[in-house]
């Protein structure tokens, strides 16, 4: 999916000063007004940016968009929750997306970040704020999901408005209950298995300096660099790259693999992605992870690579992040299993 942007410089910076002058019983046309505009928002601005309940708000609202999009199953994802509205019934409020999806079901979701001091914690939210978000999706006749990220776990769920409890003045969501529920795969969620272990394996140019020194380092080139699935060897540059993107962000533990060593230089040395143990050693494959969760890995990589929250969106357009895996994908070497969770629910599919 790519992304289409309004011109923001043209269009919402002008609605933020008609709003200012509104405000000021002033117009747009003021030259004090503007000054005090442009005043103001820089004000704003650094007090924003200092936010980080509001920085991390924002940013896993976009997560979400990004993630959807990447997961393959959506035809639109637009903001709710941009511009004003215009109601006879002032208490309701927009959710941050409205969504169609490939099979035309459009449903609205409203996006938020759980962090509690202790990672099994229930999410809740106030009477009133479930409230307005529901009177606007009963307006609209459309269904009303939560997508909650545990952001501890790095985890989503997408659950329906009635699969939270009321308690009180609050809904309140258990964490087994959001599990439980959990619509993902809605968006095109799957959790992925294969053949352990995932294998990057680096060659050296015999013709170039490969010479290992007294303290058993090497400085090479490299020649050509081998991907594996188990023992095969994956030559498809389609399975190239999915293998890449499940060694770099599932959850399989990655370790240095023995180099091969002749004659006192390096032939190959790599790295290897594998599961730390296997329960079920008598089966072919082995859960990698949900590929909502490596998308946001990713997305977390490229947008807060130091901890510290650099951008709320890649610039990059959301087909660009994860791997798009074809519908009915048969590896000739990368051989994939996809289980399908719904509510209560969980399909296995086997890529052959």
């Amino acid at each position: 999916m790519k992304r289409i942007s309004r011109d923001h410089a043209r269009f919402d910076l002008m609605r933020l000063l008609d709003r200012y002058a509104r405000s000021r019983g002033s117009t747009i046309h003021d030259p004090q007004n503007q000054a005090a505009f442009l005043s103001d928002l820089t004000v704003d601005f650094e007090v924003n940016r200092s936010n980080e309940i509001l920085i991390h708000g924002l940013r896993t609202q976009a997560m979400f968009a990004y993630v959807a999009a990447a997961l393959g199953r959506c035809v639109v994802i637009k903001e709710e929750d941009a511009g004003e509205i215009y109601t006879s019934n002032p208490t309701m409020r927009a959710p941050d997306f409205r969504i169609v999806g490939v099979d035309g079901q459009e449903f609205l979701v409203e996006v938020k970040s759980h962090r509690p001091r202790r990672p099994s914690s229930a999410y809740s939210m106030t009477r009133s704020y479930f409230e307005s978000l529901h009177a606007y999706a009963a307006t609209f006749s459309r269904p009303l999901y939560f997508a909650i990220y545990w952001s501890q776990m790095r985890v989503w769920a997408l659950v329906p408005a009635e699969g939270l409890r009321a308690q009180g003045d609050r809904y309140v969501l258990p964490m087994a209950d959001a599990f439980k529920q959990n619509e993902m795969a809605l968006l095109g969620d799957v959790m992925i298995g294969t053949v352990p272990s995932l294998t990057l394996k680096l060659y050296s140019d015999p013709a170039k300096p490969r010479s290992i020194d007294a303290e058993g380092r090497a400085q090479f080139t490299v020649q050509r660099a081998e991907l594996f699935c188990g023992d095969d060897v994956i030559l498809d540059e389609k399975e190239r790259q999915i293998a890449w993107f499940l060694m770099n962000y599932g959850n399989w533990p990655s370790s240095p693999i023995p180099s091969e060593v002749c004659e006192g230089r390096l032939i190959s040395t790599g790295v290897r992605a594998a599961p730390i143990e296997r329960p079920n050693g008598d089966q072919d494959f082995e859960i990698v992870g949900l590929l909502s969760e490596m998308v946001s890995r990713q997305y977390n990589d490229i947008t807060a690579s130091s901890g510290r929250v650099d951008l709320l969106a890649p610039k990059r357009d959301p087909d660009e992040l994860g791997v798009l895996i074809p519908p009915g994908f048969a590896g000739k070497k990368l051989r994939l299993w996809f289980f399908i969770l719904g509510r209560n629910r969980i399909r296995a599919e086997q890529a052959v």
